[in-house]
């Protein structure tokens, strides 16, 4: 009877680690099987995105037919070459500008140090007037430089307007072969399928019509037009030089 126990006790530790390997077991299967479903559940949201697009209509050259397009309108202006040449001549005629500043304020370092060492020598009341007229010039540089800058932003504006206007016929000849009423700039949508945005093949078209814009005008106006909105006309920012900062004092 006294031998039997430590055999009893074997088994009964056998029996235990048994049981928790199949325990162990079973919680891995409940937890891949978890991960799957998540996976699955996960993964579901793009299947139905591509069936989606895939089950749009189309035309017969294969494009998306829809009647809402999106644009990234400041994408195809950066990106065109009518843009590209744009934003190159103001930010060449920026540089210009942020150049003359600074040769003007090192001119008006090197005449503020002249006065500086008149002034031991210099009458009391003379002086009064030489820095006087100093001051009066420098308020006068400054507000002619920031008038150079302030025209260079309306520049920028007016030929901001005029890309638009030269873009707007090509957008529409778009927008009537996608059969679209709408186009949106993709900025302001909060979720579309890439086979409605326009941007590259508005790029493309630009370029092939109108190039650079140096010796163009644009295609004619289609029937009927694409009527641009003021969002359309928002800033676009240029590469700054420091034209805008003023002369020194």
């Amino acid at each position: 009877m006294t031998k039997s126990r430590p055999s009893t006790s074997r088994s009964r530790r056998r029996s235990s680690a048994v049981l928790l390997a199949a325990a162990l077991c079973a919680s891995a299967a409940a937890a891949s099987a978890q991960e799957a479903g998540e996976t699955g559940a996960a993964e579901q949201p793009g299947a139905q995105a591509a069936a989606g697009a895939a089950a749009a209509p189309q035309a017969s050259d294969g494009t998306v037919v829809s009647p809402v397009l999106t644009l990234n309108q400041d994408a195809m202006f950066t990106q065109s070459a009518l843009g590209k040449r744009i934003v190159a001549d103001l930010e060449r005629d920026r540089n210009a500008l942020a150049q003359e500043n600074r040769r003007i304020e090192a001119e008006l370092t090197s005449e503020e140090q002249e006065l500086t060492d008149k002034r031991p020598v210099t009458p009391p009341d003379d002086f009064a007037k030489l820095a006087a007229d100093f001051d009066e010039k420098v308020q006068q540089l400054r507000q002619e430089q920031d008038r150079k800058a302030r025209a260079l932003q309306q520049r920028l504006e007016a030929e901001r307007q005029n890309f638009v206007s030269r873009a707007a016929p090509i957008l529409a000849e778009i927008a009537q072969e996608r059969g679209a009423l709408v186009i949106l700039d993709n900025t302001v949508v909060l979720m579309a399928f890439d086979v409605v945005d326009v941007t590259d093949e508005a790029v493309a078209r630009l370029d092939k019509e109108i190039g650079n814009g140096a010796s163009s005008f644009g295609p004619a106006e289609p029937s009927p037009a694409l009527r641009p909105t003021p969002r359309m006309l928002r800033q676009t920012p240029v590469p700054d030089g420091g034209a805008a900062s003023g002369s020194g004092d």
